[in-house]
């Protein structure tokens, strides 16, 4: 783990020595033709009703420095910066759980998407983000370029997040004080913009901020949910004024699964349900067991306790890693 700042690296020795990688491979990449060259692009489904169809493209580094590299200017941009309470992505000790919190029991959510939110950051943004950070103007330079992808930042490089919380610095406060002149609470959870309150700002005035910094708002409108129906934040329902729930439908979701399960024990209900890779499917029902203990740990506990049973009385199939906290 590195602790410098952006201000302190002043030559690619700095950088090389900072990052524990090679001088020669970040020039190398900061200044190839074809930087996409280095990675794997994978195109993944997005989830959620709204938006089954669509795609967003990830890109996977093939080679383990440049991820080191990519996951080292991630920290050395967080030692630089000051990232207020109203950013919830991609910072340690805040998440989907407490991005929820910030909007409990409100009268009236107003959400806003930016559309193609990485790829519309460009290296020179990157670059100007540096400089105000205290990167000389030459390191900048060079920095910006070894973090983007042929001229955009790109989702999936280990650096992405963290950079571009760095870029919206300025759009933040611009929708902070839109916030505070209707009353309200503005968080962002990476592309994610959330406003609560009594009243809330229109439509226009949240377009007008985004595009004046180069971003579009997708489907080129913000939506609203009222309190008395469904009202979620990231994912999570807000109804209950003490804390974030799990949505109703992963609940029962979960519930029934983990009925049959204790009921058949794992490998009957996989074959019962027709899972061919089962591997795959408890890597998944794990993932979703932490994600979900995470915010309603008490109820997550009881399935827990199935599944270490089951898992203990397994048959025909090979173990994969346990979680060792259950």
């Amino acid at each position: 783990m590195t602790i410098a700042k952006l201000k302190e690296l002043k030559s690619l020795d700095d950088v090389a020595r900072a990052c524990g990688v090679e001088f020669d491979f970040i020039e190398a990449y900061s200044s190839s033709q074809n930087q996409k060259s280095f990675f794997n692009v994978l195109k993944l489904p997005k989830h959620g009703r709204r938006r089954k169809g669509e795609y967003r493209i990830v890109f996977e580094a093939r080679e383990q420095r440049l991820a080191a590299f990519h996951r080292s200017i991630s920290m050395i941009v967080t030692n630089s910066a000051v990232f207020g309470e109203h950013v919830q992505g991609f910072m340690k000790k805040r998440s989907t759980r407490t991005n929820a919190e910030k909007h409990l029991a409100a009268k009236v959510l107003l959400h806003a998407d930016i559309k193609g939110f990485f790829d519309a950051i460009t290296t020179e943004q990157v670059r100007n983000a540096f400089v105000t950070e205290g990167a000389a103007v030459r390191m900048a330079d060079v920095l910006a370029k070894a973090c983007t992808i042929d001229g955009l930042l790109r989702q999936g490089t280990r650096c992405s997040p963290t950079i571009a919380n760095l870029i919206c610095f300025d759009m933040d406060q611009s929708f902070l004080r839109l916030a505070h002149s209707h009353n309200c609470v503005y968080t962002r959870y990476a592309d994610d913009l959330t406003f609560s309150g009594d009243q809330v700002p229109s439509d226009d005035s949240v377009k007008e901020i985004l595009e004046s910094r180069g971003f579009k708002l997708r489907d080129d409108q913000c939506y609203r949910q009222y309190r008395g129906r469904s009202q979620y934040v990231t994912g999570l329902t807000i109804a209950d004024p003490n804390q974030p729930r799990l949505p109703t439908r992963l609940k029962r979701r979960l519930r029934l699964m983990m009925y049959y399960i204790d009921k058949h024990g794992l490998a009957d209900h996989w074959r019962k349900v027709g899972v061919n890779d089962v591997i795959q499917e408890e890597a998944w029902l794990r993932g979703m067991l932490k994600y979900a203990g995470s915010i309603e740990p008490k109820l997550v506990n009881q399935w827990w306790q199935i599944f270490g049973e089951a898992w203990s009385n397994r048959t025909s199939y090979e173990p994969i890693p346990g979680n060792e906290e259950h």
